[in-house]
């Protein structure tokens, strides 16, 4: 039986609206742990709801427009990005539910997942994508894939500035060192370890940004204990030196900007402090 009555329907409804009523109302309305953008093929924003544009430090969706994710986020964080994106427009296909690992303002780490889907113009050429992301803080358990290691994050977040290796998480966790770092690198993307560098490089962060202290101290205070080593891993990860990341963001004191949305993940994540 034919579905074309139907498709019609819909087409004379959907022409029937008010121009673009239908797409205003839906990111007007959007849940709070959701985020949606649009971007054209230069990778500009194009839209964004409420909720994306404040999580960025932003207070009107408006200003987006005509921006690149390298406005707002660490350059590693917007090459990832920027990299997801050119394959979803290249190839067409979506790229659905990718687990990404993000900083929150207290120096911490979250976890998110993003869909992107290209978006065709009236020729059927590619004309940008839209991408939703799932805040999985506030999502359904089906959505917390962390939450089978929550033990384990607990202990990463309270005691990241001890001597901690993978054999001590692997022991909150109750399971072998093998079966510990399989389960967590599926659910999490990353190994333990990496993970761990990466809370302390955010903590340290934070201590630059709202403290007074020596920068040998917040290196101590947050975990490392090679001060060579933790400059050499903050410049690899942030493109600047502690001091002049203080210099740079105590200037500018919206917490929003000290940590912004971004992957965690990137093609040179940070190392292990040598005999850690």
């Amino acid at each position: 039986m034919s579905n074309l009555p139907n498709l019609e329907m819909r087409r004379e409804f959907l022409n029937g609206l008010r121009e673009n009523e239908l797409v205003e109302k839906l990111l007007e309305y959007l849940p709070d742990n959701i985020y949606f953008f649009v971007k054209n093929p230069q990778y500009h924003f194009m839209m964004a709801n409420r909720n994306f544009a404040e999580s960025i430090g932003l207070t009107e969706e408006t200003q987006i427009i005509g921006k690149t994710d390298y406005d707002f986020f660490w350059a590693l964080q917007a090459e990832s990005y920027r990299n997801d994106d050119a394959a979803v427009m290249r190839s067409g296909l979506p790229q659905i539910n990718k687990l990404e690992i993000i900083p929150t303002a207290d120096g911490l780490m979250d976890w998110y997942r993003t869909t992107k889907i290209p978006i065709h113009g009236k020729d059927g050429k590619i004309a940008g994508l839209m991408g939703i992301t799932h805040d999985l803080r506030s999502a359904h358990s089906a959505l917390q894939p962390y939450r089978t290691m929550e033990p384990v994050i607990r202990h990463i977040m309270t005691h990241y500035a001890s001597p901690l290796n993978s054999a001590d998480l692997a022991a909150v966790a109750g399971m072998s060192m093998p079966r510990f770092t399989r389960r967590f690198k599926r659910e999490f993307q990353t190994t333990p370890s990496r993970y761990l560098a990466m809370v302390r490089l955010n903590a340290t962060c934070r201590l630059l940004a709202t403290t007074r202290k020596s920068i040998s101290d917040i290196a101590v205070e947050a975990g490392f204990y090679d001060h060579s080593f933790f400059t050499k891993q903050f410049v690899k990860y942030k493109g600047m030196t502690p001091r002049e990341f203080r210099t740079r963001f105590r200037e500018t004191p919206d917490p929003k900007r000290f940590f912004p949305l971004g992957v965690m993940e990137n093609p040179n994540p940070p190392e292990l402090e040598p005999g850690r």
